[in-house]
């Protein structure tokens, strides 16, 4: 069209910058001081674990956020989703460095956050204050948990759902991220969403126990999460290495 810029491309290839929809930009580059011992799921767990208290300060957020934006920015990323390990003593400056990190690639890379913590967590008064508040000060607009089959499943969800719902944020769960066929905190997300009528976007990632569910059992939730609008980003290197 007249007035609009023309590149001659020598026949090359041009395609959308990527999009990243699950990363954890602070838990990125800690493999050369902290590996997995193991390669399991438990083994990264207990090392990130260890890693965090011994190392993770705002400094070292911020040095390893900014290479890991770096990295993505030269291969063609122009949006990334991050979740920030949102916990007691931590929250406090995980968030703002997440903030001031967003500010500084702001223009080259759109970056959004979402909290993560233990479903359980949801029930606790005095933490979700201050998760919250964090969200409302420095984050995108989205609020999350990590679900497992637990008694506070239903009643974190349903405060989360209510949260978000009061705010108009979105939502973005882990889900059932293991080889356990009674792991169906995925469905018991699809029916709240359809049960509450919530229409913002909500997306889940992970969800390995549709894995080794009976087929007819797997068609059911499929079909409540496509009822609900649900996105899924399943990470299939992540899971198949643990």
């Amino acid at each position: 069209p007249v007035g609009l810029p023309a590149l001659d491309v020598d026949q090359g290839l041009v395609l959308p910058c990527f999009a990243d929809v699950h990363t954890h930009l602070d838990k990125g580059h800690i493999w050369p001081r902290a590996a997995n011992p193991d390669g399991t799921f438990a083994g990264a767990l207990a090392t990130v674990l260890s890693d965090r208290e011994a190392h993770w300060s705002a400094r070292d957020l911020a040095a390893r956020m900014a290479f890991s934006l770096a990295c993505a920015h030269a291969h063609g990323t122009a949006a990334i989703r991050t979740h920030i390990d949102s916990r007691p003593g931590q929250t406090a400056f995980s968030w703002p460095v997440f903030a001031e990190v967003r500010e500084r690639w702001a223009g080259r890379i759109r970056l959004e956050a979402s909290p993560l913590f233990a479903i359980d967590s949801a029930l606790d008064d005095a933490f979700m204050a201050s998760t919250l508040a964090a969200v409302e000060q420095h984050g995108s607009g989205i609020l999350g948990a990590v679900t497992y089959m637990s008694p506070a499943l239903r009643p974190g969800l349903e405060r989360l759902f209510r949260y978000a719902g009061e705010r108009g944020w979105a939502l973005d769960f882990h889900v059932d991220e293991s080889l356990d066929p009674d792991a169906s905190s995925l469905r018991m997300i699809a029916g709240m969403a359809l049960e509450m009528r919530f229409s913002a976007p909500i997306l889940v990632g992970h969800c390995c126990s549709l894995s080794v569910q009976p087929a007819d059992e797997v068609a059911r939730t499929i079909d409540l999460v496509a009822d609900a609008g649900i996105g899924v980003v399943s990470l299939p290197m992540c899971n198949l290495y643990l």
